[in-house]
């Protein structure tokens, strides 16, 4: 059993830098280690909770009453490899960009549009994080994970997670009783540019390399989002709301220069960025030491000392404003502990 630490503040284990006091925190580094700190919580009766780098999670002021684990689980291996492709088992723990930072300077393509996106590479297949054009759950084939009571190993196939925009079979009630601990990506060896994102529109008109995606991506998210080690911040901290065809042409007629991108199940998602600025003109509101980001209205960031508690009333708030001006009831990204 790797080392318990009692009454833990987490505040410093999310990027929000927000949240109480834990009963019981561990860090596990090996799936053996994992399964003992499981076993604690099984013999003592204490709820384990996982958590990643925290960057999209709000943990209550009131901390949480149980066992904090911290996957530090970290490594890539080689699963298999054809003419084609490389499938790598990537560890849990691992951060998300340095995968990415990884696979560019191997040559294979697949996730360099996600480049800069904070967080392990366990908590993407829950939300599906996605970025200009591209989802995680375009090139994972399998997750493994263990049931936090029974431990027991599992493994899932891509088409078993059921994913959809920012959502999959991991945010059910059944897959919350799971800990991912690796996910198996597919790269491709042959170039894939993904271009046809506005903000990467440019690239499309010219041979591009991967590393010149990977920087032009970074560049243009520090035009966006906050540096999350020096302000208080979960990114975006709520989904682009996807509408039915007939919501958004009725939208249109009001707000002309909507923008809306189609799905593949035939309905409109639309950046709720715009709705925010052009609509509601609330980029850059603040009540006391909660923010709508500057340059992304999208973005909330924390300022000074606000306490999760400000900050979900926040979020309240403007989750009334926009569905005062359109109807439209936005939901969180980030997860509420």
């Amino acid at each position: 059993m790797p080392p318990l630490r009692k009454n833990v503040s987490l505040a410093a284990y999310t990027t929000l830098r927000v949240g109480g006091v834990a009963d019981y925190v561990v860090e596990v580094k090996t799936v053996e280690e994992l399964r003992a700190a499981l076993q604690f919580a099984e013999q003592t009766a204490t709820p384990p909770v996982v958590l990643g780098s925290g960057s999209n999670v709000l943990i209550d002021d009131a901390g949480y009453r149980g066992l904090v684990i911290l996957n530090q689980m970290t490594g890539i291996t080689p699963v298999s490899e054809t003419d084609d492709e490389v499938v790598w088992r990537v560890a849990a723990g691992t951060l998300l960009d340095d995968l990415i930072r990884e696979s560019v300077t191997q040559g294979l393509w697949g996730l360099e549009n996600l480049s800069g996106i904070p967080g392990t590479v366990g908590a993407t297949p829950i939300q599906n994080v996605g970025a200009y054009g591209v989802e995680v759950s375009d090139v994972i084939v399998r997750i493994h994970a263990m049931h936090l009571i029974t431990q027991e190993e599992k493994v899932f196939t891509n088409q078993d997670c059921a994913f959809s925009y920012r959502d999959s079979f991991l945010k059910t009630r059944a897959g919350r009783d799971l800990v991912i601990t690796a996910v198996d990506f597919s790269f491709s060896k042959i170039a894939r540019p993904k271009l046809a994102y506005k903000d990467l529109a440019e690239l499309a008109a010219q041979p591009t390399s991967q590393p010149a995606i990977r920087d032009h991506v970074i560049r243009i998210r520090s035009q966006k989002f906050p540096d999350w080690t020096d302000v208080g911040t979960a990114g975006s901290f709520f989904k682009n709301p996807v509408l039915s065809k007939a919501q958004f042409w009725s939208l249109q007629l009001k707000y002309a220069d909507l923008p809306g991108h189609d799905t593949h199940s035939g309905q409109v998602k639309v950046p709720l960025g715009w709705i925010l600025d052009h609509v509601c003109k609330l980029r850059g509101y603040c009540e006391g030491n909660v923010c709508l980001y500057e340059k992304q209205a999208l973005v909330l960031v924390r300022n000074g000392d606000a306490t999760a508690d400000e900050i979900k009333k926040f979020a309240k708030k403007i989750s009334e404003i926009v569905f005062e001006k359109t109807k439209i009831k936005i939901e969180t990204e980030v997860c509420y502990l």
